[in-house]
């Protein structure tokens, strides 16, 4: 999995980057294509916008004037846009059988170890943190463990151990409660790069690489040639120390290939993932210090990226909700949702409610007594990216439809792991062995509670009917266990840990012998 870089942009994408280069969403997608290499798949939107230019006749001196060939493309554009929203046939369907519960259930794998945590970028390689502190690499579609990297991180920390400090009893206590099952605390992938973090603190990178080799076929003795995938360590982030004292709590890329580290002493940090040595090794192993660092004011329990408007989001342990850009990570917005006065947010994750360009973007968060929570972001259509001067719909003047809500059932657990794999669909996964799947469309006409008790008088009519519509929940999986961590949710599959040594694939494709192997976004995992 070598790293190539992209050649010269062909003409046509030239005139594209003048036509558009005045807008910061267009700005902030061309930095990331120029970053992300061969290697690793192109955000499908991303790709399908430049692709679909590649036809198109360049003009002659005797036609049009340049602005008037400028205006076509933008033109041009908007209708790809608006054609690439619409749902084919076979999305429909899965999403259908999303929200119909049509799904058949398996073990995709099963290990020698505890399962902790999970990453899923495409379906389906898995990297999975195991409760013994190792780190694995799985293939789920042919149910095998590919390689395995043994004592990574710690399996548990003892009183008579240095680094069982007041700092690391808390920190387990407030991403664990009473469930601590050891291991591995926060684990990602993107391309062939995989980080980890453990409870003796730090991040630990490592990597995916294949080699060919022969293999048997058929009865005449004939032979392939296919990859064997392996895992190689790297070491740990030169950047961050390896003490109990400064525990990473959350890791997540974006799409430009920064790595999100969220850190229990309240740091948010963003290294480049992406650039490489001469010797073909990640130059983030050598950095001193992060590209961006931001200084929360409370411990960070969690972290979670949307590429689509180039923000994320993170919960703390006092300070409740902040948004971020990914492009520099400052932070755009804070909220502190109405809860029990104990509670704090455990997760968090920005969805989109609609397909359509002008949809509502949402932020919802689940906390630590299973209470959920939305809230709607003024998101500009265009520009796709939150507004600076009011981050949230309801901040807008002479607007009272688009309040804070809370999310009706509760989950009877605290809530760890969320996923949105339509517009429209939210997943929540909690300690209370339920997962749950959520139709947050705003055409939903389901009633929901408002957060305060006056919001809830300038919101409900006489009928005790909401005045806005969000998600209702649709159905729950049960079955699991409280050391469910981790969700990943794609177009046909829901991947899930929670039972013990084992991974869960949900197939909502209707035919579960066609696995998801497809290079397109339709039959791929398309995790984003």
């Amino acid at each position: 999995m070598t790293k190539q870089q992209y050649g010269y942009p062909t003409l046509s994408k030239i005139l594209l980057w003048i036509c558009f280069s005045q807008t910061a969403a267009f700005e902030r997608q061309l930095h990331r294509w120029k970053k992300i290499n061969s290697s690793i798949r192109l955000h499908d939107s991303l790709s399908s916008f430049y692709d679909d230019f590649e036809d198109v006749p360049m003009p002659s001196s005797s036609s049009k004037s340049d602005q008037d060939w400028l205006d076509s493309l933008k033109r041009r554009h908007e209708s790809i846009e608006r054609v690439a929203i619409q749902p084919s046939s076979s999305s429909a369907q899965y999403l259908q059988n999303w929200k119909s519960a049509n799904c058949e259930s398996t073990v995709r794998l099963a290990l020698d170890d505890w399962i902790r945590r999970m990453a899923v970028e495409n379906y389906p390689l898995a990297v999975c943190g195991s409760a013994s502190g190792h780190i694995y690499l799985a293939d789920l579609e042919q149910g095998q463990e590919l390689d395995c990297i043994r004592d990574v991180h710690s399996a548990q920390l003892h009183e008579d151990d240095s680094l069982y400090t007041t700092t690391f009893q808390n920190a387990i206590r407030d991403l664990y409660g009473r469930y601590d099952g050891g291991g591995v605390i926060a684990l990602a992938i993107k391309g062939d790069i995989i980080a980890s973090a453990g409870r003796e603190g730090g991040v630990h990178i490592a990597r995916i690489t294949g080699e060919e080799e022969d293999i048997y076929k058929g009865s005449r003795g004939g032979t392939a040639r296919q990859t064997k995938l392996s895992l190689i360590r790297e070491g740990f982030l030169r950047g961050l120390k390896n003490t109990s004292d400064s525990i990473v709590t959350s890791l997540a890329f974006d799409v430009s290939g920064t790595l999100w580290v969220g850190g229990y002493d309240g740091r948010l940090m963003g290294y480049d993932a992406e650039e490489m040595d001469g010797n073909n090794q990640p130059v983030l192993l050598r950095q001193k210090y992060p590209m961006f660092e931001t200084k929360l004011n409370s411990p960070i329990l969690s972290l979670s990226i949307n590429d689509d408007i180039g923000c994320g989001v993170g919960c703390t342990r006092e300070g409740g909700i902040f948004i971020f850009s990914t492009d520099d990570g400052q932070v755009l917005a804070t909220w502190k949702p109405v809860g029990k006065r104990d509670e704090f947010f455990r997760t968090a994750i920005i969805v989109q409610n609609d397909p359509d360009p002008e949809s509502v973007w949402s932020v919802v968060c689940g906390g630590s007594e299973g209470s959920v929570f939305q809230r709607s972001l003024n998101v500009d259509a265009l520009s796709r990216s939150v507004s600076d001067a009011a981050p949230f719909r309801d901040m807008i003047e002479n607007t009272t439809h688009e309040l804070p809500s809370k999310l009706r059932p509760n989950h009877q657990g605290v809530v760890l792991a969320m996923a949105s794999p339509y517009p429209g669909l939210l997943v929540t996964g909690a300690q209370d062995g339920n997962v749950r799947v959520w139709d947050c469309s705003s055409r939903n006409t389901s009633p929901v509670e408002a957060v305060e008790e006056e919001v809830a008088e300038a919101n409900y009519d006489d009928t005790g009917v909401s005045s806005h519509n969000l998600p209702r929940c649709l159905y729950a999986m049960t079955g699991y266990k409280v050391w469910l961590g981790s969700i990943f949710a794609g177009k046909k599959k829901l991947v899930s840990d929670g039972a013990d040594n084992t991974i869960i694939v949900h197939s909502f494709d209707g035919e579960e012998d066609l696995l998801l192997r497809d290079d397109d976004e339709e039959g791929g995992f398309a995790y984003e």
